[in-house]
């Protein structure tokens, strides 16, 4: 009896200390953009950004900042909320990652909106 006692109790706190040492990756983000200001430190962000500034267009604008796929990407919408709008992901050397929208309804990585993470808003205009 003392001996079913022990071992139970030694499943028991192997199976405690199991569940109790595991992170979600939710717990411990690694945030990949590492840059502390993104709109100044990239050369053709801060020239988008400033034509989003200086546009004399009605249609709104966004920048927004994401981790995906391991490695930090900036999705340029030119015309938020528009029929025919188009939305591009550019890594930090400016190379296309993905497409969205136009009349074409592109939509060259299906699995942005939902694999994307650690969303920064920097300009919305």
């Amino acid at each position: 009896m003392k001996n079913t006692f022990v071992k139970t109790t030694l499943i028991l706190i192997v199976t405690l200390s199991t569940f109790t040492s595991c992170k979600d990756k939710e717990e411990t983000p690694t945030d990949l953009c590492t840059i502390a200001n993104p709109l100044e430190d990239i050369d053709w962000l801060k020239d988008m950004h400033t034509t989003f500034q200086i546009s004399q267009s009605p249609q709104a604008t966004k920048i927004i900042q994401y981790n995906y796929n391991g490695e930090c990407v900036f999705l340029i919408d030119s015309c938020v909320n528009c029929d025919d709008g188009s939305q591009e992901v550019y890594n930090e050397q400016q190379e296309l990652i993905c497409q969205f929208g136009t009349i074409a309804g592109l939509n060259t990585c299906p699995d942005f909106f939902d694999e994307a993470t650690f969303e920064v808003i920097l300009w919305e205009g």
